[in-house]
C-alpha cells in the first residue's frame, strides 16, 4: 500500500479527498494542533494524523519514518476576505510551503501536488474560456504569491525528479464549504426566505460539485504521466443568473430575489469560464450536475 501524505487534511477539499482515498492507501493526515475541525477525520486503520503547525513542516521527516509516494500540499492560511492581500501571511505561506517541498524530498516523494486556484490567473472578462496557457496576471498577493510558489516549485520539483502536479480549483460547491460562498450564503437566505441582493447576474459561471473534484485529483494522483496545472470546473458555464435561478426553483423559496443591487467593480465583470480539456484527456469525467449538487447540499443542510 503506498503512503500519501496531505496537509491541510481538514480544509474542504483535503477531507473529502481523504475520505475515497483511505481504502487504498495510507494517509498521513497533517493537522494544526489546536484544530478545532480535527474529530471530522474518519478513523481508520489507514489514517495516522501527524499534529504540526505550518511554521513546523521541516519536522516532517522526523515525524514519519516511512517513505511517501505523494505529498499533497494543501495548507494555506489567509485564503479569504482582506487576508488575501495581506503580504505577510501570503509571504509565510510562501516560506512553509517551501518548507513543506525540503519535507517532502526528503521523505522520497515521488509526486509533489499543491493546490492552485483562478487567483494564479487573474481576472478573466473573456468570453471564451480559459486554458492553462493563458498568461498568468494575478492581482491580490494570494495570487501572485501562490504563482510564485508553482514557479519555483515546479523547477526545483524538476531537478529533484518529482513528478510536480498543480490543480486549480475555481468554483467548487458541496456539504463542508465555508458558509460565506456564494452558493452556500444563497441558498440558506433562500431556505429561510431572506431576500437576496444581487449583482445583474450575467457573468459567465461553472460550477463543480466536490465529489467530482476529488475524483479529479485521485484520478490526476494514478495517471503515471499526469503533469503540471490542470483546471478544474465542470466545463459547462452560463450566467450566474441561471444558476440562481435553479437553486430558486429547488428551495421553492418565498425570497425576493433583487437583481443588480449589489454593483460590479470599476474593473468589471469578472468570469470564471475554465477549459477542464486538459483534465478530461486523462479520462475524467464529472458526474454530478448544478441541479443534483444543490438537492444533495440542501438535503444534508435537513
Amino acid at each position: 500500500m503506498k503512503n500519501i501524505l496531505i496537509t491541510g487534511a481538514t480544509s474542504f477539499i483535503g477531507s473529502h479527498l481523504i475520505n475515497i482515498l483511505l481504502d487504498d492507501y495510507k494517509i498521513f493526515a497533517v493537522v494544526r494542533p489546536d484544530s478545532k475541525k480535527k474529530e471530522i477525520l474518519p478513523k481508520n486503520d489507514n489514517l495516522i494524523k501527524v499534529e504540526l503547525n505550518m511554521n513546523e513542516y521541516y519536522k516532517l521527516p522526523d515525524k514519519i519514518n516511512e517513505d511517501i509516494d505523494t505529498f499533497i500540499h494543501f495548507a494555506w492560511a489567509g485564503t479569504r476576505g482582506n487576508e488575501r492581500n495581506n503580504k505577510t501571511i501570503q509571504e509565510e505561506n510562501y516560506q512553509y510551503s517551501m518548507m513543506a517541498l525540503e519535507s517532502a524530498i526528503a521523505l522520497g516523494t515521488k509526486t509533489f501536488m499543491t493546490a492552485g486556484s483562478q487567483a494564479e490567473y487573474g481576472p478573466w472578462i473573456n468570453d471564451y474560456k480559459q486554458s492553462e496557457n493563458v498568461d498568468a496576471k494575478p492581482n491580490t498577493e494570494y495570487g501572485k504569491i501562490k504563482l510564485k510558489f508553482y514557479e519555483n516549485a515546479n523547477k526545483i520539483c524538476s531537478k529533484n525528479n518529482m513528478r510536480f502536479i498543480e490543480p486549480r480549483f475555481f468554483s467548487l460547491y458541496g456539504p463542508g464549504d465555508f458558509e460565506g460562498t456564494m452558493v452556500i450564503s444563497i441558498l440558506k437566505k433562500m431556505l429561510s426566505g431572506i431576500d437576496c441582493d444581487l449583482t445583474e447576474g450575467i457573468q459567465k459561471w461553472d460550477f463543480l460539485y466536490i465529489d467530482d473534484a476529488v475524483l479529479g485529483l485521485k484520478q490526476l494522483i494514478e495517471t503515471e504521466n499526469a503533469k503540471g496545472i490542470y483546471n478544474f470546473g465542470y466545463g459547462e458555464s452560463h450566467i450566474l443568473k441561471e444558476y440562481i435561478q435553479i437553486m430558486y426553483e429547488i428551495t421553492k423559496s418565498t425570497s425576493k430575489l433583487n437583481w443588480g443591487v449589489i454593483p460590479y467593480p470599476k474593473t468589471g465583470i469578472v468570469n470564471i469560464n475554465p477549459s477542464v480539456d486538459k483534465l478530461k484527456s486523462i479520462g475524467w469525467v464529472p458526474k454530478i450536475n448544478f441541479e443534483e449538487g444543490i438537492k444533495r447540499v440542501i438535503n444534508l443542510f435537513k
